[in-house]
């Protein structure tokens, strides 16, 4: 039987779904709602005993959504057709899901701040590569562009120190044409990999735990 305790519960529930479409969050809090009151839990400690609060609840379920989108390569979106860019920052923000969502179970909270020790070593790292290289590269540069000058200003005195120079300066920014694009192309392969192992940390730690959820209801 609904009550006011389940109403209120469920109210602020549903709140805290707003990154949901409003379809899904509707199907979402409906099998909540229908869950409590199977469940016969009528009070509000006998639902956060079983779920835990409104919040923490809202988390996982969020976390859940985030990684089932982030699988799916974000193809519910405009027809698949969202941006590198949006994909990135909706990763990033499934990340942060997972993060909040292990905070919401006390047990999981070593994880949560050990997740948290591994995303800042990995961006300063990631800082510290992309200064590092960029650094290398501004070097290149400038000595090709240096050895090319040095090149041509001596043409009249030697032409083939002139080839030479301007040969390996035209090597020299040549190679940084190529490796330009092989260092973006690393770097989002690091990043995608960081993507897929929150992915599985998520799956592995939130799945499985006490809250229930629709798909065990579909295939009950």
């Amino acid at each position: 039987m609904e009550t006011k305790v389940v109403d209120s519960y469920i109210e602020e529930f549903a709140s805290y779904l707003e990154q949901l479409d409003q379809a899904e969050r509707d199907d979402v809090v409906e099998f909540y709602r229908e869950y409590i009151i199977d469940a016969q839990l009528d009070t509000i400690q006998a639902i956060q005993a079983k779920l835990g609060t409104p919040k923490h609840l809202a988390r996982k379920i969020l976390a859940d959504y985030s990684i089932k989108m982030s699988e799916n390569d974000y193809q519910q979106i405009d027809n698949g057709s969202i941006t590198v860019n949006e994909k990135m920052k909706k990763n990033i923000g499934m990340i942060i899901l997972i993060i909040l969502a292990l905070f919401a179970s006390p047990v999981l909270v070593p994880a949560a701040i050990a997740l948290i020790g591994v995303v800042v070593l990995f961006v300063l790292s990631a800082l510290a590569f992309t200064l590092f290289v960029a650094f290398v590269l501004a070097l290149s540069v400038v000595v090709g562009i240096g050895m090319i000058v040095g090149g041509i200003a001596v043409v009249f005195q030697s032409v083939t120190t002139t080839i030479f120079y301007v040969g390996v300066g035209l090597a020299i920014l040549g190679l940084d044409c190529l490796l330009i694009p092989l260092i973006i192309a690393f770097c989002k392969w690091v990043f995608d990999v960081m993507i897929m192992f929150f992915r599985w940390i998520g799956k592995k730690l939130l799945h499985g735990r006490n809250t229930p959820k629709k798909e065990e209801k579909s295939n009950a």
